[in-house]
């Protein structure tokens, strides 16, 4: 196998790895974000500024961003893995 083949795989597993460590610490700032997010919408309950509503839909939206690039993040892990065992 050629060298900058192998080299090729180096770098994918490096990026399935590094993918992996960002997601699984996304995954426990999301925990902690939610919580923080839970705890700020319960004191604000019952409010009926544009404000509150506004900071609300802010965290809950936040919230699904982190969501949604762990899982990108999981994907691409897995993706440059499965490449780099194929070639």
């Amino acid at each position: 196998m050629s060298s900058e083949v192998e080299q090729l795989k180096e770098h994918l597993y490096q990026v399935s790895n590094e993918a992996k460590q960002a997601a699984a610490g996304m995954g426990g700032f999301k925990t902690k974000f939610a919580q923080h997010s839970a705890q700020v919408q319960s004191l604000i309950q019952g409010t009926a500024t544009g404000a509150d509503q506004d900071i609300t839909q802010i965290l809950e939206a936040a919230g699904k961003a982190v969501e949604y690039a762990a899982e990108a993040l999981e994907i691409a892990a897995a993706g440059a893995k499965n490449y780099a065992d194929q070639i």
